[in-house]
């Protein structure tokens, strides 16, 4: 095997194991954004109820 195959090979590894760190980071980064936003978010009030749903009927015969 010769040397520059070996160091192509080498630089080739060491790429692929760079671009999974940083995506490794990345997705981290978004994952602690997305918790933080999350608990910064108000809490939801009682759903409101229909101001006339079940009040009215409607019925023709």
């Amino acid at each position: 095997m010769e040397l520059s195959s070996f160091m192509s090979a080498q630089v080739a590894f060491l790429q692929q194991t760079l671009q999974m760190s940083i995506l490794d980071k990345t997705l981290n980064l978004g994952a602690q954004g997305t918790v933080e936003l999350l608990k910064s978010m108000p809490t939801q009030q009682p759903v409101a109820t229909h101001p006339h749903k079940g009040t009215v009927i409607d019925v023709s015969v």
